[in-house]
């Protein structure tokens, strides 16, 4: 199969790129401090519970010159990054290197780009993942981690009466007091909202809700009609 690799929705071969050399499948670093103690043998690890993004290249080509101006514009700023080397998941990326196009054989151009990508892989039918759920009240419900690593979810409660909401993921209690018809929870940017309009004072937990690598029980209170749930599996 002819390499590719899709970038802001443009696939390259389509672009007139050619794929010399395809990045390696790299699992990112976690975020760790090392301190030595006088006295202690080792060092003390902190460990941080991130991971640090990092870089893939891609060797390509392009014969003859046609289309060059376009390419350049395409590979630049941010985007969605499908490498075809696992198709099913999807970067998030940037390109943020200078790219030098050089002549190495006539009419034909070589040149590399760095995408400098998140730490996770997501699922590229991420629709295929979303979940509502419609259980009454206090029962618990069982979904399951499909990654490799935590995930973020954003999730949107719907009480049509108005009043209050009480979460429960894992056993955890996640509290929204005045909820106006909806509102929705977004862990991975660590934000309450109903559309345009911050209800951050209406949270009242410690943490955002996470959904751990295998089963995660949910439940609820407070007249929740459903509860849509958009995942955001990962992988490393």
């Amino acid at each position: 199969m002819e390499p590719y690799f899709i970038f802001k929705g443009k696939n390259s071969k389509d672009m007139g790129v050619l794929i010399s050399a395809m990045p390696d499948i790299v699992k990112p670093k976690r975020r760790e401090d090392e301190i030595t103690i006088p006295g202690r043998n080792g060092v003390l690890t902190i460990d941080e519970g991130c991971y640090e993004a990092y870089a893939l290249s891609v060797e390509c080509g392009k014969r003859g010159t046609e289309r060059l101006g376009e390419i350049v514009a395409w590979l630049d700023g941010s985007g969605d990054l499908i490498l075809s080397t696992e198709p099913d998941k999807v970067y998030r990326a940037r390109i943020s290197n200078a790219i030098s196009i050089s002549d190495v054989i006539y009419l034909y151009n070589s040149f590399l780009v760095q995408f400098k990508v998140f730490p996770f892989k997501y699922s590229v039918n991420k629709a295929d993942e979303e979940r509502t759920l419609t259980a009454k009240e206090g029962e618990i419900v069982t979904i399951y981690n499909q990654g490799t690593v935590y995930s973020e979810p954003i999730i949107t409660i719907y009480r049509p009466w108005g009043g209050g909401v009480t979460l429960t993921i894992n056993g955890v209690n996640y509290t929204l007091t005045h909820v106006d018809e909806y509102v929705t929870i977004n862990s991975e940017i660590q934000e309450v909202y109903k559309d345009s309009m911050n209800k951050n004072n209406s949270f009242l937990a410690m943490e955002f809700p996470v959904f751990k690598v295998g089963a995660n029980t949910i439940s609820w209170t407070g007249n929740t009609t459903r509860v849509e749930i958009k995942p955001n599996w990962r992988w490393l």
